[in-house]
């Protein structure tokens, strides 16, 4: 356990030595609050400025609703285009929130007989209502120059009025009409063109108020309903902790805990009971909003609240609890993604949030066959997952160039081979995998593994003895096994399976095995599907539920629950195989649409399949409406699916042939994973803004920066700036060499044109600092870094200094506080009361507003830091490394012999003076002795310390004496005052 050593100074009364007074307790937690103020001043603001609007997606929640979408309302056009599908056109599109369909007029007729400008568009309401505003998303050119909006109050619609005349409309346009009384209907009646191409209206919405302002905030996916509060923001410090209401939640808090310890410092221990303002309370208890008889809501929703009173999250199941502390983390300063310690502070403003998913399975594949993934890379990718609410992780183990996974009784299969010049190869052993799924089940995360056949199998069929052993008689391609039912080398290839299912199935606890299935290119196809017929009843028989890409599906069982993975209908250039067939059987659908979904395919420059898939194309889709590829079609209308009732969620695959590591798979990843993981967690009226998407996206590029993501920091997005100062603790040399001293994200601007002074804190000149960053390449897939400012620097006297690193960019500045001192990290930390005496046998244990009751001991080579805290004891330290008291009272005598450094009080260092009800003794310390501004009730004797000793300002109950010193103390000009003589070194102090 670390925890940062200072929070903010708070005002406590003590009882001294001889009178009551008032002093300025340094307490453990950030020290540098009172100067973080104007963190990113001048030029930019803190990456969390984006307040969030309230939002919802259920109408009744809002004091506005867009009437279009209520169930009952119905679209109808004076004309539409026919060409098939027709429903790809149909005017029912263009109310469906999905921008990127819609109504097309019957543009083929344009000089044929057809009049565009005498086109219209309505919506009939479900039951007349007021209307404040309508707003329409057009397609440039194909638009009206000129229209008016129209109004109906009878019934049928017949009688129109008109309350808009607009000219020259934007593709966004949007016009109040204020009608109080109730509309039946809305029309938009052209009159004036300048396209031969007619009219593509993309969205028509009809609202009963003001439009509300979009969505942005700094959470993504975007939640079902937020609301900013008022008042102080909360706050998160030393003395904060993670209070589960149920003993059973103490591993997912530990967790969750662990993703904030190494930027803050803090223990945030694991504890039952009552929360504090301080804390973080996981409650499971029911929510209300959250849909009933949801299942997925049930097991995933929460709700979250913030205010000056503490951080609550509530949810029915612990998966939900760990959503909504996820929600947390991106609300707090960028910097908490950070592995390494931070000054904060750590702050979070009011806001309410509740939140559920769209759909049960939002996943991402990655695909270590091709080129290998080690555990720890797997283990980084799977924490990126859950901090977006992914909650499926498909890994893709075989395929033609390796086989990675450990089958007991095949020694061949040994993860050689891989994909390409400078290709990873390796190999997961079954506990490998096994301490994968535990690591992903911590985090919510289910592994879905998969063994591909028949086809992508080379690997595979090679280690298992060649064509000659498992392809058909005659067959000459290597990858793929035998498929003829009548043909012996099936038989042999079905029983390999067998063996290789039941040991997956072993060590996956998961549900689903997936089988592949997809590209088995000229295979007869009746063979085919007789062979995932035997592949699902291998799953079947050992317990699992089977998953495969299309065409698998075409070799289920009927009725079988047996999942169909769409990507789309590749086949090598021969016949289609895509029917409706595949979506009329209420078969259970994950979407993989290969055209706004797989992340191999480049963006931005970046190497990468063609056509490139870029941040907007990624975005700008939805599960409901999905592009056929390789047939050029919407694949709902031509198809009818897949439907939206049979859609479990959405997986992004990024195949591995061109992937090397896991920098190159984060830059592929990042950011076009966040938008397609909102599709799958966010309501889908709130899923259709790309440039509210691109303005959380924003906040979103440096929590990655902190966490060393390598994203593509891609021009399309305005990235938010966000700083981190760090703590840098130097030794009884009071020297800093080359120590990290600050980290600036500002993904938008390159490295090269900033600058940056230090102002080490002390008095000393401020000096021009060397930045060092990773630049935006998109030709080699890196990302734009942190800009780190590190320096040396020696102070001239031990104590805790406050020093700033200043970037510059032209008239932008960014003054980043950083903090300088002696003061160790702690290992532990004791808060409240101790009961019983308590010895400090190794490593640093730091007393943050603690009681002890008992005596305190420390032993050679460990460490005391007390904060605010009271001993109820003598204190004995013995070869400690360092004995450090600050605002911390002694009831019994203090004897401090060897050691490394001791501090009783120190004013320069801003450590709180210290209360000692006894004699104190400091013998044979080898680093410096501070013995600053501190109330001593007898005795004072120093002896025989070898490095700079201060003994200042202090009042003393009885006589000070120093000998055997060297250098001989000094009271800094700050005299000392005793009841009884000065003697020896001390004589004159």
């Amino acid at each position: 356990m670390r925890i940062s050593f200072f929070s903010p100074k708070r005002e406590r009364r003590y009882s001294g030595g001889h009178r009551s007074r008032t002093v300025s307790v340094l307490t453990i937690g950030a020290l540098l609050a009172t100067s973080v103020t104007g963190v990113l001043a001048s030029g930019a603001g803190y990456a969390d400025t984006a307040r969030p609007s309230t939002t919802s997606a259920d109408p009744s929640a809002s004091d506005s609703v867009n009437l279009a979408l209520l169930p009952g309302a119905v679209a109808s056009a004076k004309s539409q285009r026919m060409t098939s599908p027709a429903a790809t056109y149909a005017p029912a599109n263009a109310i469906d929130v999905f921008v990127h369909n819609g109504w097309t007029s019957n543009y083929a007729s344009v000089g044929d007989g057809y009049d565009p400008t005498q086109d219209w568009f309505q919506v009939k309401l479900a039951k007349p209502a007021p209307v404040y505003e309508v707003s329409s998303l057009w397609t440039s050119p194909a638009k009206p120059t000129e229209y008016d909006i129209q109004v109906a109050t009878d019934a049928g619609c017949q009688t129109w009025s008109t309350v808009a005349h607009v000219v020259n409309p934007g593709d966004k346009d949007s016009h109040v009409i204020d009608r109080k009384d109730p509309i039946s209907c809305v029309r938009m009646q052209a009159l004036a063109t300048n396209s031969t191409s007619g009219y593509t209206l993309n969205e028509f919405e009809v609202w009963s108020g003001p439009k509300p302002a979009p969505v942005v905030g700094q959470i993504i996916p975007v939640p079902v309903r937020q609301t900013p509060g008022t008042g102080q923001p909360w706050e998160l410090t030393a003395r904060s902790r993670i209070v589960i209401s149920d003993g059973g939640l103490a591993a997912t808090g530990d967790v969750l805990a662990g993703y904030l310890r190494p930027a803050t410092g803090y223990e945030l221990p694991v504890v039952t009971g009552s929360a504090t303002a301080a804390d973080i309370a996981l409650t499971l208890a029911p929510v209300p909003g959250l849909p009933p008889g949801n299942d997925v809501a049930a097991a995933e929703g929460y709700s979250l609240t913030v205010s000056r009173a503490g951080a609550k999250v509530v949810a029915p199941k612990a998966h939900g609890l760990f959503n909504g502390f996820e929600t947390l983390r991106q609300l707090l300063p960028a910097a908490s993604y950070s592995p390494a310690i931070g000054t904060g502070p750590w702050t979070v403003r009011p806001i309410t949030v509740v939140d559920y998913p769209r759909y049960a399975h939002r996943g991402l594949q990655l695909d270590p066959a091709r080129n290998f993934l080690t555990v720890a890379e797997i283990r980084s990718m799977i924490d990126q997952l859950a901090a977006l609410k992914g909650d499926r992780l498909h890994l893709h183990l075989s395929d033609t160039q390796s086989w990675r996974l450990e089958i007991k009784g095949y020694p061949a299969l040994d993860g050689t081979g891989c994909n390409g010049a400078n290709c990873l190869a390796g190999f997961y052993t079954q506990e490998d995998f096994k301490g994968l799924v535990k690591y992903a089940a911590d985090r919510f995360i289910e592994i879905v593994p998969e063994l591909e056949a028949p086809a992508h199998a080379t690997a595979a069929v090679k280690a298992l003895g060649g064509v000659a052993v498992m392809g058909c008689q005659g067959q000459t391609q290597t990858d793929r096994f035998c498929t003829d039912p009548d043909d012996p080398a099936s038989a042999r290839a079905l029983a390999f399976w067998k063996d290789a299912i039941a040991q997956l199935a072993a060590i996956s606890p998961g549900p689903i095995i997936h089988i592949g299935g997809d590209e088995a290119i000229g295979m007869p196809h009746e063979d085919y599907k007789w062979w995932i017929g035997q592949m699902e009843k291998i799953v079947d028989d050992n317990g699992k539920r089977v998953m495969g890409w299309n065409p698998a599906l075409e070799g289920y069982a009927p009725n079988s629950t047996s999942i169909n993975q769409y990507w789309s209908d590749y086949t090598g250039g021969g016949p289609p195989l895509i029917k409706p067939e595949w979506f009329n059987q209420g078969r259970s659908v994950i979407e993989t649409p290969e055209w706004n979904a797989y992340l191999d395919f480049a963006y931005d420059g970046s190497p990468g399949r063609t056509p490139a898939t870029e941040l907007q194309k990624a975005y700008t889709w939805d599960p409901e409406w999905v592009y056929e590829k390789y047939r050029s079609v919407w694949a709902q209308p031509a198809y009818g699916g897949p439907k939206a009732e049979d859609i479990l969620g959405i997986e992004a695959p990024i195949w591995g042939e061109q992937m090397r590591g896991l920098a190159t798979n984060e830059f592929m990843v990042f950011p076009r994973m966040a938008g397609i993981l909102e599709k799958a967690w966010s309501p889908k009226t709130l899923t259709q803004d790309y440039d509210a998407y691109r303005q959380r996206l924003s906040v979103a590029g440096p929590r990655w920066a902190f966490a060393n993501v390598n994203f593509g920091s891609i021009s399309q997005v305005d990235w938010s700036p966000a700083a981190m100062g760090t703590i840098s603790r130097f030794g009884v040399d009071k020297t800093l060499g080359d120590a990290l001293l600050a980290r600036l994200s500002a993904g938008s601007i390159p490295p090269g044109e900033f600058a940056a002074v230090i102002d080490w804190g002390d008095g000393s000149p401020t000096e021009p600092a060397v930045i060092a960053g990773r630049d935006y390449v998109a030709s080699q897939r890196q990302g734009r870094g942190l800009m780190s400012v590190s320096g040396s620097h020696s102070y001239p006297a031990d104590g805790v200094y406050h020093g700033t690193v200043t970037y510059r960019h032209q008239d932008q500045t960014w003054a980043v506080p950083f903090l300088a001192t002696g003061v160790p990290s702690c290992t532990k930390t004791i808060t409240g009361t101790h009961n019983g005496p308590l010895t400090v046998s190794s490593g640093v244990t730091c007393l943050d507003d603690a009681t002890i009751t008992g005596p305190v001991t420390v032993r050679t080579g460990a460490g005391l830091y007390a904060s605010g805290s009271e001993v109820r004891g003598p204190l004995t330290a013995s070869g400690a490394t360092d004995v450090l008291l600050c605002g911390t009272t002694v009831s019994g005598p203090a004897t401090v012999t060897g050691g490394t450094r001791v501090w009783l009080g120190n004013r320069d260092g801003d450590c709180a003076a210290a209360t000692i009800k006894g004699p104190v003794n400091v013998t044979g310390v080898t680093g410096q002795v501070t013995i600053d501004g501190t109330t001593v009730g007898g005795p004072l004797a120093v002896r025989d310390n070898t490095a700079t000793t201060i003994v200042a300002g202090n009042h003393i109950g009885g006589p000070l004496s120093c000998a055997g010193n060297s250098p001989a103390p000094g009271d800094a000009g700050r005299p000392n005052t005793a009841s009884g003589p000065k003697s020896g070194q001390c004589a004159g102090l």
